[in-house]
């Protein structure tokens, strides 16, 4: 389990989101986001690297999958961030797995899995995407 503590070193860590601004902000996308997103956005509303990943806050989560019509395209699959190279970074809910796809493909067919968790991703990977890897 992820602690704001294991991410303090190597990550732009902002003010926890709270529970209220997470399920409102559910509600306005008309569906939940994956669990280990949800704990994640509670250490921290989004978070960066030095390097290229970029995880969203809880305010820009719906605003993000919409742009990018990610129900449209993978109903079920939520975007969570980037890495800065034109791959969205997804989580699907009842998957505790990352996957990256290109943005302007959005097909299921090309997502290759990042990792295993979110935390895999954050503290195995140390929060390098596929690209950096």
């Amino acid at each position: 389990m992820l602690t704001r503590n294991m991410l303090a070193d190597g990550y732009h860590l902002h003010e926890p989101a709270t529970r209220s601004a997470i399920d409102r902000c559910e509600q306005e996308a008309g569906y939940g986001f994956p669990e280990d997103y949800v704990a994640l956005l509670l250490i921290s509303d989004g978070l960066r690297t030095d390097g290229n990943l970029s995880l969203l806050d809880v305010e820009s989560i719906g605003e993000r999958n919409r742009d990018y019509e990610v129900q449209d395209y993978l109903p079920g699959f939520v975007m969570i961030g980037d890495d800065s190279g034109g791959n969205a970074l997804l989580m699907k809910t009842g998957d505790a797995a990352v996957y990256e796809v290109g943005m302007g493909v959005m097909d299921e067919a090309t997502m290759v899995k990042s990792a295993a968790t979110i935390e895999e991703l954050l503290i195995g990977h140390k929060g390098k995407t596929l690209s950096e890897r």
